[in-house]
């Protein structure tokens, strides 16, 4: 008789036996599917874009680094690369993994970059993109150099304008210009309007001269103005000039001499009256020397800055005696004075079957004669037998004559005072001798002096 349970125990142990294999080669074949998906490298990313594997993740670093400096290297320009760098861990088969140089290659054909240049701003503002900081300032140097003349002195050059040279990052190579581009675009002018003042001895041509423009051109902004119109001092004109961008202003050094005033002291003297001045001391003008600078804009002289001065030669003071006397009135006082200091020697009236119409007073050649009254002097110079005459006109038909006299110190039409010197006694004419002949007239008809000098 068969023994059911033996058998029994036999099938259950070939049981246990399949479900231990069973579950083996399940746990194999897992951990190998397991082993198969294991992170065993890097994925590489510039911002979300994969475009590489590497085995250790540093080297992502170091060939990002080398790309970068193999491209300033090629364009010759610092550059700032747009995307950034990334990595992730990741499973990678061996022919994804990318070795340093394979990276590197990958990298500069994928990456976009700003390059940096050097700008310079007017005002804030660009104007012009150049390619390193001294081209920039070579610009900025030939800008100056085109308001400076060939040997002027110069002690200083600027930019009206606030002008900055600073490094910037931009788009693409193209946008930097030529040194000679860079001038052309900071030199291009606009018109500008000025006013300018007349000043003395300026003329339409001496001023388009002075500011490099024509006399057409300066008609053109002054329509009120032509060719031979009179100036006059402190008169305003406009000016029409070029403005570029950037305006250059230099202060051109140089020496010029100038006059010192002479001193002027006066003397009064009491004893004659104020109308007197004689000068007792000529006096000289003395000389400094000037040192300044020119100040410019765009070439255009706007204005000067006085250095220093230093005296070469001292001037000299003038002397001069001036009276302090009240003159009296030069209009007539209606009473009249002798006019000479002398004796009589011939009166009025009858002498030798003529009419003698006047006085004579006989003094010393050179001896003063003063006006009889104040009156306007209507004659004075040759006439006839009166020799030098002097003849005044003292108004209600009075009129004086002063014949023979040597000397005359007065004209015609001039207004003299009651006592103003006005000639010398002398002889000429038809005179026997050194004397005054003086008359008093009224309405043309000759009065005796005496009846009326005081």
């Amino acid at each position: 008789m068969i023994n059911l349970q033996r058998i029994q125990s036999v099938d259950m142990m070939k049981y246990f036996k399949l479900f231990g294999i069973s579950i083996l080669v399940t746990a194999v074949f897992y951990l190998g599917f397991q082993i198969s998906h294991q992170d065993n490298g890097y994925a590489v990313l510039l911002d979300d874009k994969q475009i590489g594997a590497v085995e250790e993740e540093t080297l992502a670093g170091e060939a990002f680094n080398e790309a970068k400096l193999l491209v300033e290297k090629e364009i010759n320009h610092t550059i700032n690369i747009n995307e950034k760098l990334s990595t992730t861990p990741a499973h990678v088969t061996k022919k994804e993994i990318m070795n340093k140089e394979e990276l590197v290659d990958q990298l500069k054909k994928n990456i976009t970059y700003d390059v940096q240049c050097y700008v310079i701003k007017v005002d804030g503002k660009v104007h012009a993109v150049l390619k390193d900081k001294k081209e920039a300032e070579d610009v900025l140097n030939a800008v100056k150099n085109t308001y400076i003349k060939e040997g002027t002195e110069i002690a200083e050059a600027s930019f009206v304008e606030e002008v900055a040279i600073e490094p910037q990052f931009i788009e693409s190579l193209d946008m930097v210009l030529t040194k000679e581009e860079a001038i052309l675009a900071l030199t291009k002018s606009t018109e500008q309007q000025k006013t300018y003042t007349i000043q003395e001895g300026d003329t339409l041509w001496s001023i388009s001269g002075k500011y490099d423009m024509s006399v057409e051109d300066l008609l053109k902004a002054n329509t009120d103005l032509e060719e031979d119109s009179l100036l006059q001092i402190g008169q305003e004109i406009s000016l029409v000039i070029p403005k570029p961008v950037v305006s250059v202003i230099t202060k051109e050094k140089f020496t010029y001499t100038e006059p010192i005033e002479k001193p002027v002291i006066y003397k009064e003297d009491n004893t004659q009256y104020k109308t007197y001045l004689k000068v007792e001391q000529h006096g000289e003008e003395g000389e400094k020397e000037i040192t300044a600078y020119k100040v410019r804009i765009n070439g255009y002289e706007e204005s000067q800055e006085i250095i220093s001065e230093k005296v070469i030669k001292e001037p000299k003071e003038a002397i001069l005696i001036v009276g302090t006397k009240t003159p009296p009135p030069k209009s007539a006082t209606g009473s009249f004075r002798m006019p000479v200091s002398g004796r009589l020697s011939s009166g009025f009236g009858s002498r030798w079957g003529n009419f003698h119409a006047g006085i004579d007073l006989a003094a010393p050649t050179g001896t003063p004669i003063y006006a009889a009254d104040g009156g306007t002097v209507v004659e004075a110079g040759w006439h006839g037998g009166y020799g030098y005459l002097v003849r005044i006109d003292h108004g209600n038909g009075f009129e004086t004559y002063y014949g023979h006299t040597s000397k005359i110190y007065v004209t015609v039409g001039q207004k003299v005072a009651k006592g103003e010197k006005i000639a010398a006694v002398g002889s000429t004419g038809n005179s026997t001798g050194s004397h005054l002949h003086f008359e008093i007239r009224k309405d043309g008809v000759p009065k005796n002096p005496y009846n009326y000098l005081k």
